[in-house]
């Protein structure tokens, strides 16, 4: 099983996988496991070996429980039923085969003849699934704080991602009532300026909360504005900042 797995070109592919990840297996069977797919396996019923699907499993539930951590503490003021919507996108089949792809998952798959010519290695589903085995081969090779540090590091962008977090949070409505407890009136949105070509503006909204929070918003129309400028304002709040 070892040669068939292990090949020279297998393994230069594992190995250029573990450099992008900045993880070094000690078992290495445990990484090409994940990246194998069942077609694979069904095609080659002589190797006695298995596909991903196990991994699969328990990568999903390592990813939700190591997501949960990471948005418990990076946004301590979101409610479970934000943080609920946020993980739901991050660990969604898009967000996941993107980040695949970026790995080069795809080009290190053992995938049957039909998977082949069917395109699988570009597969949305086929790389989520994937990259799940993946971080649960990390997981069994290593330990819980080492995969969460690594997945901390690949899925920054997403959770950083500003659009990710103004469709989860209501920002407006946050702020709305915020300003109510503390100044008793409402934000107050003034439009700025609107820019570019009837089919394609942008729009500039002001808010004011209290004295000391002025923001701007952009967006394409003045309701997406207004929310950008409301999310710049309660992020300049959470930072203790003002403009």
């Amino acid at each position: 099983m070892a040669g068939l797995f292990m090949d020279n070109d297998r393994l230069k592919r594992l190995t250029a996988l573990q450099e992008k990840l900045h993880y070094t297996f000690r078992n290495m069977d445990l990484l090409s496991t994940a990246l194998t797919h069942r077609s694979y396996i069904n095609e080659n019923p002589q190797l006695g070996a298995s596909d991903n699907e196990r991994l699969e499993f328990l990568g999903d539930a390592v990813l939700g429980l190591c997501v949960s951590d990471l948005l418990m503490k990076k946004h301590t003021d979101f409610d479970e039923g934000t943080l609920s919507k946020i993980r739901s996108l991050l660990v969604n089949e898009k967000p996941l085969a993107d980040l695949a792809s970026k790995l080069g998952l795809g080009d290190c798959l053992l995938l049957g003849r039909g998977e082949e010519h069917s395109g699988g290695r570009a597969k949305e589903s086929l790389l989520a699934n994937a990259l799940e085995a993946v971080i649960a081969a990390i997981y069994l090779d290593s330990n819980f704080s080492k995969t969460r540090t690594l997945l901390k590091r690949l899925m920054k962008p997403v959770m950083n991602d500003e659009v990710l977090n103004a469709q989860c949070f209501d920002y407006k409505t946050a702020l709305q009532e915020y300003c109510q407890k503390k100044y008793k009136s409402a934000p107050i949105y003034t439009m700025i300026t609107s820019s570019g070509p009837d089919h394609d503006k942008t729009f500039e909204v002001e808010i004011a909360v209290g004295v000391d929070i002025r923001q701007i918003g952009r967006g394409k129309s003045k309701k997406d504005a207004q929310k950008h400028a409301a999310q710049k304002a309660w992020e300049s709040l959470q930072n203790g900042n003002g403009t």
